[in-house]
């Protein structure tokens, strides 16, 4: 018997379905690899927003002077309910603290650049949407993504550790 020595037809068919099993394996792991690493990303990048935003507010916040003392016009010195003058009640408000400072925060993303890194992106990795920034003063901010499943900070706090 004469053998031919070569590659058979059959020989290239069983190793183009190996390939095609291993990278039927592989591939959605990867896919799936890539979409965790994307959610573990977009969560850092928020927490990093929701610092940047307590150092603005702790060290540049917006300012309002609060209790500010002005004089009152001479048509509205009529008692109040509580039997005070609006003079005497403008002396009282004199006599606090003036100088009480209130810092809000802010949702101007380039007020925070200076707070973060260089190349910094206010939008999720997994398909680029924009983070959700909504800011008022100590009391209330919060960061929030616009993927199911990526949460929010709230507060300094993220809603995924809860």
């Amino acid at each position: 018997m004469n053998r031919r020595s070569g590659i058979s037809i059959l020989d290239i068919v069983i190793l183009i379905l190996i390939v095609g099993v291993i990278a039927a394996l592989v591939i959605p792991s990867t896919r799936m690899q890539k979409k965790e690493q994307a959610v573990v990303d977009c969560h850092e990048q928020q927490l990093a927003i929701s610092e940047a935003m307590m150092r603005f507010f702790s060290t540049a916040g917006d300012t309002s002077l609060l209790n500010i003392s002005k004089e009152p016009e001479p048509d509205t010195l009529a008692a109040d309910s509580s039997g005070k003058t609006s003079e005497e009640i403008a002396e009282e408000e004199t006599e606090e603290d003036t100088t009480r400072i209130i810092r809000v925060f802010t949702e101007d993303t380039v007020l925070l650049r200076p707070y973060l890194a260089e190349k910094f992106s206010f939008s999720c990795p997994l398909d680029g949407d924009d983070y959700i920034v909504i800011a008022r003063d100590s009391i209330f901010y919060s960061i929030s993504c616009q993927n199911d499943g990526h949460g929010q900070v709230i507060k300094g706090r993220a809603t995924w550790e809860e």
